[in-house]
């Protein structure tokens, strides 16, 4: 057996962060709408549960999200294999876009209402209850500006008051630029991340009990709140500090972030994690299951993938924990460069025994009954710092923080693997799964990644590279954001010959058809100046070609 290394001890300290079942959820958070008691506390849990436990829900990568939205990006990230010529390569159904957009808008009626609640106190139940509406808040920055990636500006200052006022006339809301909204976060996670330290250290035992009895992301540490909002005002500076009007904003916001409590670890990684109990109408490991394998489609290996795991001429530790060989061992992806009808020749066979590509996992990924749902992971922070540090945003080294970056990724795969739980009705399949005194050791991991970081002539494309690597289809959302700010990965977009509508790469998603019906005069004074279109680049990105 290989020596325990801190590698190893980190992933077992996170099977027993990890431990609590399904059912733990369903005692301890009631869903808020069948209770008649509205109090901040609840509507914090509330507004998590719109967005993290609902079977369409974007919060976590639930079967909806995994199976469209980030089944979506994957595809056009090329995390995923998916076949040349579809019809399809650049189309995402207005359906899948509507849902992101709804599920958001619910989480924002949730806060709503708690601001309203809030507000109604006294001062003294003011200064108990604040903290509710701060970490909500960050939740809500975090989904809001996925959805600024995604669509450009959208409504938020004047949305989600309709449960309060009633007043539909009234209700349609105007649309925020996103540089504006952008802005606004940054300056806001700053001072988030003072006040919810503030107030873990003035907090009594009474109230944070009562804390950790109402959040099912963090469990009630304060700690682990302030880090995931001082990672994502990081995450989101980062996106705006090369390009745009928020350019200056940004590299300050970097510097002092670089400089306080982050998502650094695997102890205090945001991740949450559900079992294989019912929930609603379904199962969570069915839905993760059906995400990934369903009909096959977000299932089969990508070669741009398997070539980036292989840039040093041996294999990346995380091959054999991401994807299954086919029969003969063989690591064979799909690829923009190969033949469309080859792909329909491999794709048609039924035996697996003679199966041509790889696939995901299936103990990591389409069997795994413990599935964990990434909300802020310590290695997307190393490569954060990596690209600020490489940048000269923030001083520090550039090489050490993405060494620590893909030795974290490393450890964070191997975790999904480790402690994978078979739900018993589908089993583990076609592959071993690795065990605990398997786990690369912190030095073999971080030897890897020396070898990774001399491959590399430009620094900040290995930076990116490895970061889409690490993000994978579960992260794809950030990819997309990624690849369009930087340019990285390398990835060649072919055309979409069958395509009737985008036959190229997209630059933006397009707002939803019920946007466009509901809040129409909203929609046509926003888009008066800012194209709503496929090829219009955001004010941050750069147009992929």
């Amino acid at each position: 057996m290989k020596k325990i290394s801190a590698l190893s001890l980190g992933l077992t300290l996170l099977l027993t962060v990890f431990s609590c079942s399904k059912q733990d959820f369903s005692d301890r958070y009631a869903d808020p709408s069948k209770t008649a008691t509205v109090s901040c506390s609840k509507l914090m849990t509330g507004a998590f549960y719109v967005a993290c436990d609902t079977y369409k829900g974007f919060g976590y990568n639930t079967y909806w999200r995994l199976y469209t939205w980030e089944g979506f990006f994957s595809q056009l990230n090329q995390q995923r294999g998916f076949n040349n010529d579809s019809g399809g390569v650049y189309f995402i159904q207005d359906g899948w876009a509507n849902d992101r957009w709804s599920n958001f808008y619910k989480l924002l009626a949730q806060y709503r209402l708690m601001e309203a609640t809030y507000e109604a106190e006294t001062d003294a139940e003011k200064a108990s209850d604040i903290i509710y509406l701060n970490l909500t808040k960050v939740f809500l920055y975090d989904q809001l500006a996925q959805l600024c990636d995604a669509f450009g500006p959208v409504p938020f200052s004047k949305a989600g008051y309709l449960a309060i006022t009633g007043d539909l006339a009234s209700s349609y809301p105007a649309y925020d630029s996103d540089e504006q909204l952008y802005g606004m976060m940054i300056d806001e996670l700053g001072t988030l991340y003072d006040d919810i330290l503030k107030f873990d250290a003035s907090a009594t035992a009474a109230q944070k009990s009562e804390i950790a009895g109402q959040d099912f992301i963090n469990q009630g540490s304060l700690d682990k709140w302030a880090r995931y909002a001082n990672s994502l005002r990081l995450r989101l500076a980062t996106h705006v500090a090369a390009k745009g009007s928020l350019t200056a904003k940004a590299q300050a916001a970097i510097k002092e972030s670089a400089g306080r409590k982050m998502v650094d670890s695997m102890e205090n990684g945001i991740f949450g994690k559900v079992g294989s109990e019912n929930v609603g109408d379904g199962k969570f490991y069915e839905w993760y299951r059906e995400g990934f394998a369903g009909d096959g489609k977000n299932a089969t290996a990508s070669q741009a993938m398997i070539d980036a795991m292989r840039i040093t001429g041996s294999d990346d530790p995380r091959l054999k924990v991401i994807y299954h060989p086919n029969e003969k061992g063989e690591f064979i992806g799909k690829s923009v460069t190969e033949d469309s009808a080859d792909q329909s020749k491999y794709d048609a066979i039924s035996v697996w025994t003679e199966r041509h590509y790889a696939t995901l996992d299936s103990v990591t990924f389409i069997s795994n009954g413990l599935m964990e749902n990434p909300v802020f992971t310590p290695a997307e922070n190393w490569f954060l710092l990596a690209e600020a540090y490489q940048q000269g945003y923030a001083s520090g080294n550039a090489k050490d923080a993405f060494v620590k970056g893909v030795a974290l990724s490393i450890a964070e795969w191997y975790n999904r693997n480790v402690t994978a739980e078979d739900p018993g009705s589908y089993g583990f399949q076609r592959h071993y799964q690795a065990k605990k005194d398997e786990v690369p050791s912190t030095a073999d991991a971080e030897a890897y990644a020396n070898a990774v970081w001399d491959k590399y002539d430009n620094k900040l494309e290995g930076i990116m590279t490895q970061k889409w690597l690490h993000l994978g289809i579960m992260g794809a959302h950030e990819s997309y954001t990624d690849i369009r700010r930087t340019g990285f990965p390398k990835l060649e977009y072919p055309k979409d010959d069958q395509a009737q509508t985008n036959p190229n790469i997209i630059q933006r998603v397009l707002y939803p058809l019920s946007e466009k019906n509901n809040n129409t005069a909203n929609y046509k004074a926003a888009t008066a100046s800012f194209a709503d279109s496929n090829d219009t680049v955001l004010f941050w990105a750069t147009k992929l070609q």
